[in-house]
């Protein structure tokens, strides 16, 4: 497939800004972006056109005539964009309405995994909250390292779907705010894993597929992983040397598993799969969930590292998925952080004022993606929680991390957060 035009949809968050911006670094392409929201850094960059919805959207690509149509989002995507896009006669790189049940419903993917024997933590589906409280009493002392709860039903809001308490009291309490914010749900109760997290992005296409580069996500709000959860605060990918036990276990235990297990259950998937991965002190690689999207923050910093244009990596997806493993910066680091509005995540804020100065002040090679910003007359301000994330890269770890922290320290804006404490990977 060669590509000339492609036509980007999406919601207009930061996941939206970060592949419209790797676009515009390519050369003789055209194209252009359909968002549902405003999001005044990303339609300051040009060619981005704000829709209603997904038949403005078939009515433009009507007119377009794009080579390709890329959907990025959750939502869109749990809701059938594809579908739709792909009934007009569009070539659309996404998956189906039915497909991104992996995502949207623990319980389904959780049955898959056990079907087909894929390391996964063991749980248990609590249909109400007498159900779960009752379970978290009697079986909270018989693990290790305890519970964490799910809500089967998704929420965009991360604070408002998941809950990793410490002891019984504060389970009960997590249980009791999870049922009141989603009252009709039933929640999954997992047992908890011990071990370092990793983000692993593969793309997969008619049962070959390739691993992008690793990233570790933060997503408490706090440091020392304190705090409630976020939808992400800062993401670090690398390409710095990855132990081969690792990359041969991940392959063997998580990715070649879930390709057999598609092929068993003839699940035609065609596309990213994110799997959140735990491993453990000896090892071992455990499934936590899958995510049939790319994550955010974690695709905005796995995109710093390309060192060919992005609209390469789609045709190649498409003409031999293999050259992908060559696309990127060797020994590179990519960090992109988030800074957050007050109040977020505990606090769900309706109105915001608070102006965003001096982001012009900001160094040529840090690259601003916006979230959840708009402009009120000639002021930058928040609509959201997540406002805009900046991406550096950098060869040194330790210099990169200064470099990023010292441009957001130049940014005013009243009650502006973001998280410090951050590492390289440490595959241990």
């Amino acid at each position: 497939m060669k590509i000339n035009k492609i036509l980007l949809y999406g919601q207009g968050n930061g996941r939206d800004h970060i592949n419209h911006l790797e676009m515009k670094k390519c050369k003789n392409l055209e194209y252009i972006s359909l968002i549902k929201n405003e999001n005044a850094l990303m339609e300051k960059d040009g060619n981005v056109l704000r829709i209603a919805n997904i038949k403005d959207a078939v009515e433009y690509a009507k007119k377009y005539k794009p080579d390709l149509i890329m959907v990025s989002n959750r939502g869109d995507l749990s809701e059938g964009a594809v579908d739709i896009f792909r009934k007009e006669g569009f070539n659309t790189f996404g998956i189906t309405k039915e497909l991104a049940k992996l995502e949207t419903s623990k319980a389904y993917s959780k049955d898959f995994m056990k079907r087909n024997n894929i390391s996964t933590p063991d749980y248990f589906l609590a249909k109400d909250e007498t159900e779960a409280i009752k379970f978290i009493e009697k079986n909270w002392d018989k693990t290790q390292n305890g519970y964490v709860l799910k809500v089967e039903q998704f929420s965009k809001n991360s604070f408002a779907r998941t809950a990793v308490p410490e002891t019984v009291g504060e389970a009960i309490s997590e249980i009791h705010r999870l049922f009141d914010l989603t009252p009709n749900a039933q929640l999954i109760i997992e047992e908890k894993i011990k071990g370092y997290e990793l983000s692993l992005h593969i793309l997969i296409n008619n049962g070959k597929y390739t691993i992008l580069p690793l990233v570790q996500d933060y997503k408490r709000k706090y440091p020392k992983d304190e705090g409630p959860m976020t939808a992400g605060t800062v993401s670090v990918a690398e390409t710095k040397a990855v132990p081969d036990e690792l990359i041969c276990r991940l392959k063997k235990e998580v990715i070649e598993p879930t390709i057999l297990g598609f092929k068993r259950e003839n699940i035609n998937y065609n596309y990213v799969l994110y799997i959140g991965v735990m491993i453990t002190e000896s090892g071992k690689p455990y499934i936590l969930e899958y995510n049939t999207r790319t994550g955010n923050p974690e695709w905005l910093a796995i995109l710093g590292l390309l060192d060919k244009p992005f609209i390469e990596l789609i045709e190649s997806y498409y003409n031999d998925i293999s050259k992908i493993s060559n696309f990127w910066r060797q020994d590179y680091y990519s960090i992109a952080m988030y800074g957050f509005s007050s109040g977020y995540p505990e606090c769900e804020r309706i109105y915001f004022n608070e102006k965003i100065k001096n982001l012009e002040k900001l160094r040529q090679d840090t690259e601003i993606i916006g979230e959840h910003i708009v402009k009120k007359g000639l002021d930058f301000v928040p609509s959201g929680g997540r406002v805009f994330a900046l991406r550096r890269i950098g060869k040194n770890f330790e210099e990169t991390k200064t470099e990023l922290l010292d441009e957001f320290y130049k940014i005013k804006m009243n009650g502006l957060y973001f998280r410090e404490d951050i590492k390289p990977i440490n595959f241990k």
